[in-house]
């Protein structure tokens, strides 16, 4: 028994220190984020090196990739622009998304479609075939109302206006590099 333990004392040991000599060529720094919020609650998540599309004051309009989130300054393709001088944050959506449903979309359609089903089954409103057909109308229709409302404009936010409702927030984690001093 003492054998055993003290060849496995031994393998964790061993994987511990290639755990510790292996992991600063997996660990990476934070980046900072740029955070479009209503209240405390966060719309829509930047960070550096994605694309974004900004109205200023002066009523000009930037867009490009985020270089760096700085001190309340977002660096637009290097340039820097202060965070009270975005007036706007403009959103492009992709409209040409192929048709797509997420798991959880396709269990709630399914969830709902049976739910009708039986419902109009059990209260003996339908025959068989009437509330099977009108189970999967109720399913599918607001995934369908979604999909061609957004192909159309619809239903798809275009901006965010900052100030009465949405806000700014830059949350760096950049260190400022230190002086070196003479000895």
């Amino acid at each position: 028994m003492g054998l055993v333990s003290l060849n496995m004392d031994r393998l964790r040991v061993f994987c511990f220190l290639l755990f510790l000599a292996f992991s600063p060529l997996i660990s990476f720094s934070q980046q900072g984020y740029l955070f479009v919020k209503k209240g405390y609650h966060k719309k829509v998540t930047y960070i550096e090196g994605d694309q974004i599309h900004v109205k200023l004051r002066d009523g000009s309009i930037v867009q490009g990739y985020i270089s760096l989130l700085r001190n309340d300054t977002v660096f637009i393709n290097g340039w820097g622009i202060p965070r009270a001088a975005i007036i706007e944050v403009r959103l492009d959506p992709d409209l040409k998304q192929p048709f797509s449903t997420g798991g959880k979309n396709a269990l709630l359609v399914i969830g709902v479609a049976t739910l009708t089903t039986v419902g109009l089954l059990v209260t003996k409103q339908a025959k068989e075939e009437k509330a099977l057909v009108a189970g999967m109308i109720a399913g599918v229709a607001a995934l369908l109302i979604k999909h061609f409302g957004t192909r159309l404009g619809l239903f798809v936010r275009k901006k965010y206006k900052i100030g009465k409702k949405y806000h700014l927030q830059v949350l760096e984690f950049h260190m400022t590099p230190q002086k070196q001093r003479a000895f």
